[in-house]
């Protein structure tokens, strides 16, 4: 029996046309991208493309036309990564131990003018070289010569010493009467040179200056290394006694003073109920034998206008120096009778001393006085004016007090500064 053919079989038969048709196409896109991603090479990375659409498969079966979207393909190959690299290791900074100059020779150096050369016809900058060898400790004893302007202290603070250690480095001398020219004997640290005096014991010398034995056999400064305390040392021999300490015996200028009494005898210094006195005869400034007439103890001050202690009573210094200005009046501190007036050889430059009894009153450094050899002063007169002159390190006024005897004494014990 034949089957009836209707228009609703048409329509079956279409659509499985169409579903069929589509199934066909899709397929075909499948493969054609397969085959490309099996073309691609391995070791080139895929790169993600926006997604586009694909072209529409339409039936020819009057159907309207269908458009079907292409899924991004994923990359089907590991990027190849960046090269590694080995870091390089950061250095410190460098810690410089000892600059090559200090700055202030660093910024004179930089500080150099450029200067032009005709010979070369360029312009050329003079170099200096930077590089310092630092400050080595001296190792020898050396010979310094005094200088002018030169005083105890400024060269014991030259060689970093103490004013003590040149005193014990050199035969006892009046420190104010340090002349130009004297060579001093400078060690390379505090302590005592020492001459051996006759036969002596390292030991011996030891204890004198209150050091161990083995301080100065074990000092680089000698050549003891292989001695004992117990070596005997040859006579003349200098050893440098690192640490020691020598005497503090008072240093002065004695000048010879000769007094004679109404019975005639001669002794030093000047006593009270004495006729006659003399002080450093010899000198330009000596007046002689001269009767000692008035006198009262020395109590007043020397200097009533302002001044300055600039070095005080020591067993190196006999006095007390006061600074002033030059032209500053000078004061008797006490009456008596002048028995020096003029020019002192010692160092005291211009320099008056009086005669109070039993004690004398000394006046250095003046710019001249206003006294005469022989003449009795009241205290409180104007005997002078101060100055600068003699072995003077600048203006002041060294004021010395003697005690019967001769020898320096403290002047604070007659008045206060």
């Amino acid at each position: 029996m034949q089957e009836k053919h209707t228009p609703q079989d048409d329509s079956r038969v279409a659509l499985r046309l169409l579903i069929g048709g589509g199934a066909l196409a899709l397929a075909v896109v499948l493969g054609v991208s397969a085959a490309l991603l099996l073309w691609l090479p391995s070791d080139v990375p895929s790169t993600p493309r926006a997604p586009t659409e694909n072209t529409a498969v339409s039936a020819t079966l009057g159907v309207a036309q269908v458009s079907t979207p292409t899924a991004t393909a994923s990359p089907t190959s590991t990027p190849t990564p960046y090269p590694t690299f080995t870091p390089s290791p950061t250095r410190p900074p460098v810690e410089w131990t000892q600059p090559t100059a200090a700055p202030d020779v660093v910024a004179a150096a930089l500080d150099q003018p450029v200067g032009y050369s005709a010979e070369e016809g360029n312009v050329s900058r003079a170099l200096n070289p930077l590089t310092i060898i630092p400050a080595r400790a001296r190792s020898t004893v050396i010979t310094y010569t005094v200088q002018k302007g030169d005083t105890l202290r400024s060269i014991a603070d030259k060689f970093g010493l103490s004013t003590d250690t040149i005193i014990w480095s050199n035969d006892r001398f009046y420190v104010n009467a340090m002349r130009v020219g004297l060579e001093l004997n400078i060690l390379p640290v505090d302590g005592v040179y020492h001459r051996v005096q006759g036969e002596q014991t390292i030991a011996e010398i030891a204890k004198m200056y209150g050091v161990a034995p083995y301080a100065i056999i074990d000092s680089e400064f000698n050549t003891l290394f292989n001695a004992t305390p117990q070596t005997v040392l040859p006579e003349g021999l200098y050893v440098v006694v690192p640490g020691g300490k020598g005497s503090t015996e008072p240093i002065y200028w004695d000048p010879g003073v000769v007094v004679n009494s109404n019975s005639g005898a001669v002794g030093t210094g000047v006593n009270a109920g004495t006729t006659y006195a003399s002080f450093a005869v010899g000198d330009p400034g000596s007046c002689g034998r001269q009767a000692v007439i008035g006198g009262s103890p020395p109590v007043n001050p020397p200097i009533w206008r302002h001044y300055v202690i600039t070095q005080d009573f020591s067993w190196q210094h006999g006095g007390i120096d006061l600074a002033v200005p030059e032209g500053t009046p000078v004061y008797a501190a006490g009456g008596g009778t002048v028995i020096f007036s003029g020019w002192s050889t010692w160092g005291y430059g211009y320099t008056v001393v009086i005669a109070h009894g039993g004690t004398l009153s000394i006046y250095g450094h003046l710019n001249g006085s206003f006294v005469r050899c022989g003449e009795t002063v009241t205290a409180g007169q104007n005997i002078a004016v101060s100055g600068n002159s003699g072995h003077s390190s600048g203006p002041h006024l060294h004021f010395e007090i003697r005690g019967a005897s001769g020898t320096p004494v403290n002047p604070w014990n007659y008045q206060s500064f």
